[in-house]
């Protein structure tokens, strides 16, 4: 597949790292001599001759607001210039699961909502918000439009366990949140899948997590078994707080079997890359 990556994301160079044996990728980014650097192809975005053409462009880019305070699109006159010259190139915008509804909280994991693509968003923070703004923009812009909404994205030397083996525990936290999380590798194969023009699902929006959301109570008492450090803070287990998100179309990009279900194995994967 050639594909376009916008922006220099974790997401996007990991991809270009794991899978370019069998795609072709290249970058549009403001950050030309990263990309570079990390041996990948990058577009020159003043010579439009030599962008050439491509299946998908893959959106990796938060929102960004332009000097009037407004929801710009980067490189938007490039990428409509492309839409228009092949109806057929799918655009996949990776957004956030911060669009749901997140203010739950119960003394149960189980009395948690579930939380999946049929829930409608409802987002009670400004990230969401905005996450969402973004969404409805890229659709009403894109008739081949299609988002992945991602729970938290980790993997090698980019993970809560990476982060307390090197000692930071700068992002602890004593409350009980429930977190849903997706390996890298888990959801560059559902944007390989989810991005072709005949994906084999019937949506346009996707889920990117795993199967097993964690409470941070779960999470740090796992690390803390794996690795033998002591977490320097007491969760509060009274209450757990925030929702529990699934995806009814994951599995289905995935040929039915995640290589990380869960955090246990993605996090064991982290500290294997690592050594």
């Amino acid at each position: 597949m050639k594909i376009l990556c916008l922006g220099a994301s974790f997401t996007g160079t990991f991809l270009a790292s794991n899978f370019a044996n069998d795609n072709t990728i290249k970058f549009l980014t403001r950050q030309p001599c990263l990309v570079k650097s990390l041996g990948f192809d990058v577009i020159n975005s003043t010579l439009t001759n030599e962008i050439g053409t491509f299946e998908l462009i893959l959106d990796t880019i938060p929102p960004v607001f332009d000097t009037l305070g407004k929801l710009s699109h980067p490189y938007g006159s490039i990428i409509d210039s492309l839409m228009s010259s092949n109806p057929k190139i799918v655009y996949l915008h990776i957004s956030s699961t911060s669009i749901y509804p997140s203010n739950f909280s119960s003394s149960e994991h189980d009395e948690l909502p579930i939380i999946d693509e049929d829930t409608p968003a409802n987002p009670d923070t400004k990230r969401g918000e905005v996450r969402l703004k973004l969404e409805d923009n890229i659709v009403n812009r894109y008739d081949t439009a299609r988002i992945i909404r991602a729970g938290g994205i980790y993997g090698p030397n980019r993970s809560l366990i990476n982060r307390f083996i090197d000692g930071n525990f700068s992002r602890l936290r004593a409350d009980n949140k429930m977190v849903s999380r997706i390996h890298v590798m888990d959801l560059c194969r559902i944007i390989l899948s989810f991005g072709k023009i005949h994906a084999g699902v019937r949506t346009n929006i996707v889920n990117g997590v795993d199967r097993l959301p964690s409470s941070n109570q779960e999470t740090f008492a796992y690390i803390q078994k794996v690795t033998g450090i002591p977490i320097p803070v007491s969760v509060n287990q009274d209450t757990v707080i925030g929702r529990k998100i699934t995806s009814k179309h994951a599995m289905a990009l995935l040929s039915n079997k995640y290589l990380f279900p869960t955090f246990r194995e993605g996090f064991l994967d982290c500290i294997n890359d690592k050594d």
